[in-house]
């Protein structure tokens, strides 16, 4: 019997969690290892879905960046664009 993968629905977690990211900083790293684990199986998945293998480093770099913008108070919207965007110069794709 084959396993279904099931997409994570990402936007809904992080814009949750990135409202409650912004603010008070010892709550704030209680919800970034949340949002790095939800966007780095996100990213995961979207690598698999377009049959590539992503650079070592990759990932954490681009979700690293995801939660550091949000903690800056940046939206999910942009901060997707903006990591997607550095991630693509920093790994040349």
């Amino acid at each position: 019997m084959s396993q279904a993968r099931r997409s994570i629905p990402l936007a809904v977690l992080m814009g949750i969690a990135g409202l409650t990211l912004v603010g008070d900083p010892g709550k704030t790293s209680g919800l970034a290892p949340m949002v790095q684990a939800y966007c780095l199986a996100a990213f995961q998945e979207e690598m698999w879905q377009a049959g590539k293998v992503a650079p070592v480093g990759m990932a954490d770099f681009a979700c690293r960046c995801v939660v550091d913008r949000l903690t800056e108070g940046t939206s999910l919207t942009s901060a997707r664009s903006y990591c997607r965007e550095s991630t693509a110069r920093r790994y040349s794709m």
